[in-house]
C-alpha cells in the first residue's frame, strides 16, 4: 500500500488529558521526551480542572518537549466532564495532520511515537501494542497470558463482531476524526469503545501496531479496581443497547444469579488473600474487579438509564451482513480496509 503522506511532511499532535496526575505524569513526560518524528511533533496537556501540582510538573517540561502547551477542559462553575471531553478539547487546539493519544498514568515506550508516525501513514485508524507488567507489582499482572490489547485487538464474540481498543493507544487521522465526529461524552468510560465500533459501522478498520508499546498502569488498590470495573461494567452495558442489545424481560434475574454464582470463589478469593496464601491478593483483586463490572451492569439495568439506539443500524448492520456473506466470511473480517 502506498502511504498517502510523506514522513517529512505529516505532523503528528500528542494528545495528554489530565486531572490530578501529579503521582504519575512525570514519568510520561519523560518518556516522551525519548521520542522522535521527521515529520515534527507538538505536545498537548490538557488538564480538566486538576487541584494537586500536575500543571506545574508539566511546565518543568516546556524546553525539554516540542510545542508544548496547556490547554484547559474545565470551565468553572460547571460539571466536570470526563477523558473524552479531555480529547475532543485537545483535538480542537491541535495542529498536526493525525492525534495521537497518551494517558497520564501511563508510560510510553522508546520508539512508540515513530511506530505510531509510521503505521498512520499507512492507515487511518490505529491501536498501539499494551504492556501490563512494568508498571505494575506482580499481583497485579494477568493471571492468563499478557492481558488486554498484549497481542491484538479485543473481537467481539457475536455480530457485528467489532474489534475494540484503548484510547491510551490510539492514534487517528484527522481526516477521519472530521468524518467520524468526536469522542461521544456520553460514554465517559467506554468512549473508545464506541468510537471503535463507529468507526467499523461507517467502514474503516482499526489497525494493531505491535511495534507501538504503551506500559499501561492498572489500578493498585482494591476500592479503586472495584470502581474501574463499576464504571466498565455500567457504560459497556450502556453501549451495547446503544448498538442494538437492548436488555431482555428477564435480564435483571439472570444477571442476579450470575453475580450470585460468583460469591463462592469470591469467598475464596478473600480467605486466600487473608491468610497469605500464593496468588491470594491476585486472586481478590480480578475478583473485586468482575464484582465491580457485574454491579455496575446491574445499576444500570435497574435505573434503566440507558440511550436511544444508535440511528440507521439495521441498514448498516444489513451492508455488514452483505458484505461479509459476498466475501464468503459471516463470522469475521467485517470492517474494510481503510
Amino acid at each position: 500500500m502506498t502511504p498517502a503522506f510523506s514522513q517529512d511532511r505529516f505532523k503528528l499532535s500528542v494528545i495528554l488529558p489530565c486531572f490530578n496526575g501529579a503521582s504519575t505524569i512525570a514519568v510520561q513526560l519523560e518518556a516522551l521526551t525519548q521520542q522522535a518524528w521527521p515529520g515534527g511533533w507538538e505536545v498537548i496537556v490538557v488538564n480538566n480542572g486538576s487541584t494537586d501540582r500536575s500543571m506545574d510538573i508539566v511546565k518543568i517540561y516546556q524546553d525539554r518537549l516540542p510545542d508544548l502547551r496547556i490547554v484547559e477542559a474545565f470551565v468553572p462553575g460547571t460539571a466536570r466532564l470526563g477523558v473524552p471531553h479531555s480529547y475532543n478539547t485537545g483535538i480542537s487546539a491541535a495542529t498536526g495532520d493525525a492525534f495521537v493519544f497518551c494517558e497520564a498514568d501511563d508510560e510510553v515506550a522508546s520508539g512508540w511515537l515513530a511506530a505510531m508516525g509510521r503505521a498512520l501513514l499507512q492507515h487511518e485508524f490505529v491501536a498501539a501494542r499494551l504492556d501490563h507488567r512494568k508498571l505494575n507489582a506482580a499481583w497485579m499482572h494477568p493471571s492468563v497470558g499478557d492481558g488486554y490489547q498484549s497481542h491484538g485487538l479485543f473481537r467481539q464474540p457475536s455480530f457485528p463482531f467489532f474489534e475494540s481498543a484503548s484510547a491510551c493507544g490510539f492514534g487517528i487521522r484527522r481526516s477521519l476524526y472530521e468524518k467520524l465526529g468526536p469522542l461521544d461524552v456520553r460514554f465517559p468510560i467506554v468512549h473508545d469503545g464506541e468510537y471503535c465500533w463507529r468507526a467499523q459501522l461507517e467502514g474503516y478498520s482499526v489497525h494493531f501496531e505491535p511495534e507501538a508499546l504503551v506500559y499501561y498502569r492498572e489500578k493498585s488498590d482494591m476500592k479503586s479496581r472495584y470502581r474501574q470495573g463499576f464504571n466498565w461494567g455500567r457504560d459497556t452495558t450502556r453501549m451495547h443497547h446503544y448498538y442494538g442489545s437492548p436488555q431482555g424481560r428477564l435480564s435483571v434475574p439472570k444477571q442476579l444469579l450470575s453475580m450470585a454464582k460468583t460469591v463462592p470463589s469470591g469467598i475464596c478469593a478473600g480467605l486466600s488473600y487473608l491468610l497469605g496464601l500464593p496468588n491470594g491478593r491476585q486472586a481478590l483483586g480480578n475478583w473485586v474487579w468482575d464484582w465491580g463490572w457485574s454491579t455496575g451492569k446491574l445499576v444500570l439495568m435497574l435505573e434503566n438509564r440507558t440511550l436511544p439506539q444508535r440511528e440507521g443500524l439495521a441498514a448498516a448492520f444489513a451492508a455488514l451482513k452483505q458484505k461479509a456473506s459476498a466475501a464468503g466470511n459471516t463470522d469475521h473480517g467485517l470492517q474494510n480496509s481503510a
